[in-house]
């Protein structure tokens, strides 16, 4: 049963999501306390909720397009699903009581109905839904800053590179996900748009990607360290990524991107502990 917990919780992912808090810290000069992980706890438990539900609602289409996961082979009966939503439930509600008004207000009134309204609503909306997937995800650094300093502004390079990086892994899980999603009549980008035109404007981007990832070290004037961390841990891979995109434009490329972009959301986050000395955090 707890294997099965950590699957469908995805608890790599909590983990990265734990990790940006850290990031988040470090970045902005705060010693861990008891507010990191009142902030650590919240974001992994948010987290939870979120693919809970998602494979709650998915679970059709997820015997087409991840049949691996706990829900679908029936290694996790509904009524366990309800219990774990329950104390998550429970937790968070606890933890409210340890934060500040402004990161409880932003989390009441964002953070938390735009993730349930996602998963009922705006995911069958091609683009918008990989929006605000993307926006949810980046908005650790947000509710970080708001728990740690009561402000929201100074991590807004973490929260924009967040941003754009899983914006691209949306689109590509989308494309892999096609399968199943036609299957119940979803509305994903590649079945509005079609899967030519998606791996078309998936590879312009990703281009414009690498560009984009390039700003900081020449606007900034950050040692020459990122730099070559950067066209290691990012820029390659994104090159490579292009390549397997225009030659290889098929189910097992769009998993093995989609996995490939996580580890490289991680080397992304240690590349951001590098930017610390610049100006942009004050």
């Amino acid at each position: 049963m707890f294997k099965q917990i950590i699957k469908i919780t995805r608890f790599h992912n909590l983990i990265l999501g734990s990790f940006a808090v850290l990031i988040s810290g470090y970045l902005l000069e705060v010693p861990f306390s008891f507010s990191t992980i009142y902030c650590m706890s919240i974001v992994m438990i948010v987290m939870s909720l979120a693919y809970i539900m998602n494979d709650y609602i998915d679970i059709e289409s997820d015997q087409i397009n991840h049949t691996y996961r706990p829900l679908v082979q029936n290694k996790i009966k509904i009524k366990s699903v309800i219990v774990m939503i329950s104390i998550l439930l429970c937790l968070l509600f606890i933890l409210f009581f340890k934060i500040n008004f402004l990161a409880l207000k932003f989390l009441l009134l964002f953070v938390l109905p735009f993730t349930f309204i996602y998963n009922i609503y705006f995911k069958n909306i091609p683009i918008v839904g990989n929006l605000i997937t993307s926006v949810l995800l980046s908005s650790i650094f947000t509710f970080s800053e708001l728990v740690l300093i009561s402000t929201f502004h100074i991590l807004s390079l973490p929260f924009f590179l967040c941003f754009v990086f899983n914006f691209l892994r949306e689109m590509i899980k989308d494309m892999h996900d096609y399968s199943g999603d036609l299957h119940v009549n979803s509305k994903t980008a590649p079945i509005y748009f079609g899967k030519r035109m998606m791996n078309k404007f998936i590879i312009v981007y990703t281009a414009l990607l690498m560009a984009v990832c390039l700003l900081p070290y020449f606007i900034l004037q950050l040692d020459n360290i990122f730099l070559v961390l950067l066209i290691i841990l990012i820029e390659i891979p994104l090159l490579y990524s292009v390549f397997l995109l225009i030659k290889f434009p098929n189910k097992k490329t769009y998993k093995y991107l989609s996995d490939l972009l996580k580890y490289l959301c991680l080397g992304g986050l240690l590349i951001l502990m590098l930017t610390k000395n610049s100006n942009i955090y004050v």
